[in-house]
């Protein structure tokens, strides 16, 4: 690599971090591990970045409810929530948000985002083979592959997005049609 490209590379890699917010209990964390690490205090290490992995899934989990649209017309909503879910999720999150209209329908729409257990669900979700095998009927939702069910009697969707997000969107007295349009209305940049 020419001298001026490697200077380019390593300006933008010291320059990367200060982009973004840094919590000083994850960089203390971060540093602990790497201490712990360089003295052959393997356990410590591990428990420190774990613990630093932690914080940032904490970070990321009040962050990814901007996801989460406003109540469309006609619909009210209940704050959105959130959680990091350790151990429950494989790692990942979940967040969610109820929406109704007064005393005549509810939806809710839940994700689940960075889990290792959704490959397994993301798998059988993206062929439409297994798709059409549980009665589902495959659609597309901002361009991100979906699947629409009606086999309970009220519908769900099911949106796959950049392979580690799985989005549901569920109800009571709700048409596909508005499942729908709450799925175009998510605000998939903020994931």
């Amino acid at each position: 690599m020419k001298p001026l490209n490697l200077l380019f590379v390593v300006s933008l890699a010291l320059a990367a971090p200060l982009q973004a917010a840094e919590d000083p209990a994850v960089a203390e964390a971060i540093e602990a591990g790497l201490q712990h690490y360089r003295k052959g205090e393997l356990s410590q290490a591990s428990s420190q970045l774990d613990y630093a992995s932690a914080l940032i899934r904490q970070q990321r989990a009040g962050e990814v409810v901007g996801v989460f649209p406003e109540p469309l017309p006609g619909w009210q909503a209940d704050e959105p929530s959130s959680e990091s879910g350790g151990m429950m999720l494989g790692g990942g999150i979940n967040a969610s948000r109820h929406y109704y209209k007064e005393e005549s329908a509810q939806l809710e729409i839940e994700l689940v985002l960075d889990s290792p257990l959704l490959q397994s669900v993301m798998a059988m979700l993206t062929n439409p083979s297994m798709i059409a095998m549980s009665g589902g009927k495959l659609i597309k939702v901002q361009g991100h592959n979906a699947m629409l069910s009606t086999e309970s009697g009220e519908p769900e969707l099911t949106v796959i997005v950049n392979g580690n997000a799985m989005f549901t969107l569920s109800g009571e007295g709700v048409k596909a049609s508005e499942l729908q349009e709450f799925a175009n209305a998510l605000q998939l940049d903020k994931l």
